[in-house]
């Protein structure tokens, strides 16, 4: 029996992290509880703005939504948020909206500068009580979710060139493009 568990973990982690390498299938399927049941978006989670920090994550709950995860000292994340901004503004005018969380732990300093490394437009929030890490993260970073106005929530593995077509095909099918 104990060996079958250690071949079950195996699995799993070997599945774990071959979702973290580039070139990874990302996954975008709807996120699902231990039921089953779709999961939905709770915007009642206390985020704080880093650039206004009396706006609410309520405000997004009307609208389509994609949302960055990520740690600022995160290698995977520095590389790839570029794309992901990109994506951002190329479907703001269809009704996108986006925003980047970042970990909990991080520093007001750290995601400062990376905000302006990288020129963000988006808004960026933490996580401080890092309650949205709890209810929708996996432990690792950087990962996109797209937000139906439905609420159900897509989480994506790969934030790479290929998870990112993945991502831009989503959304295109979500606002009936092509």
């Amino acid at each position: 029996m104990r060996s079958f568990l250690f071949l079950v973990f195996i699995c799993a982690l070997s599945v774990a992290c071959a979702q973290m390498l580039p070139g990874a299938k990302p996954v975008s399927s709807p996120m699902a509880d231990s039921e089953g049941k779709p999961v939905l978006m709770d915007f009642s989670i206390n985020l704080v703005g880093l650039k206004d920090a009396n706006m609410p994550f309520s405000v997004f709950s009307d609208r389509p939504l994609m949302i960055y995860y990520f740690g600022p000292n995160c290698p995977h994340c520095q590389r790839t948020y570029g794309g992901v901004q990109q994506v951002a503004k190329e479907y703001e005018q269809k009704g996108l909206a986006s925003i980047a969380i970042s970990v909990g732990n991080a520093s007001r300093m750290d995601l400062l500068k990376f905000m302006d490394q990288h020129k963000a437009s988006i808004p960026f929030f933490q996580d401080t009580d890092q309650t949205f890490g709890k209810n929708y993260g996996d432990g690792y970073v950087p990962r996109l979710y797209l937000v139906q106005t439905n609420g159900q929530v897509y989480r994506y593995t790969s934030t790479d060139s290929e998870g990112m077509k993945e991502v831009k095909a989503d959304i295109e099918r979500l606002f009936g493009i092509k």
